[in-house]
């Protein structure tokens, strides 16, 4: 392919691809620490966007391959397919190279723990709120199980027992604001309940 096609090619997809996501130029021109009026120049293929540090560059915050960009291929090969998906992976990474903070050792563990945490749970989470969303917000009819046991109606079986499916996370998160409050007074004692948490998930 002739440059001034490449160029225009890759531009037009990456442009494609931007709006697809929902992302502004700002978003792109700090991703790629340029400014914003050398994006559009790239999109609109009026300079060089075929270097492999630019392209690899667009891929990476596109989420798609350089062969994609370069249209070799219509596949994008990611799973980032929204721009909530896409926010949810960048403040992944955000808080990945958050880590070590500058603070003490111990200090430092017990954030790490934390994250650790937190992550660990929403694992569990997302297993109980896809069960409880399945059984008890969904389709199936509990109107004969729920007047046989107690309840006045389906929609009060349905709304107690999607809570119950979900309450550990509630739980963890009461814990977790407890161990932040204690923290500030006893940091060993908070470490040592931290800990115990952690262990409940096998870490």
């Amino acid at each position: 392919m002739h440059d001034t096609e490449l160029r225009k090619t890759i531009g037009k997809r990456a442009k494609a691809r931007r709006k697809e996501l929902g992302l502004t130029l700002d978003y792109m021109a700090e991703k790629l620490d340029v400014n914003k009026s050398t994006i559009m120049r790239y999109e609109k293929g009026v300079i060089d966007n075929t270097k492999r540090l630019v392209i690899e560059g667009l891929a990476t915050a596109l989420h798609v391959t350089p062969e994609y960009l370069r249209g070799e291929t219509d596949d994008y090969q990611s799973e980032v397919n929204d721009k909530r998906t896409l926010q949810i992976v960048d403040y992944m990474e955000k808080a990945k190279n958050a880590l070590p903070l500058g603070i003490k050792a111990k200090d430092n563990e017990f954030a790490e723990n934390l994250l650790l945490l937190l992550l660990a749970e929403y694992e569990e989470f997302a297993k109980s709120f896809t069960i409880a969303c399945h059984r008890y917000a969904g389709e199936e009819d509990h109107e004969e199980l729920a007047l046989t046991i107690g309840f006045e109606s389906a929609d009060e079986f349905n709304a107690v027992s999607f809570l119950r499916e979900i309450m550990h996370t509630a739980n963890t998160f009461y814990e977790i604001s407890e161990l932040l409050r204690n923290y500030a007074h006893d940091p060993e004692v908070a470490q040592g309940r931290m800990k115990t948490l952690l262990k409940l998930y096998n870490l």
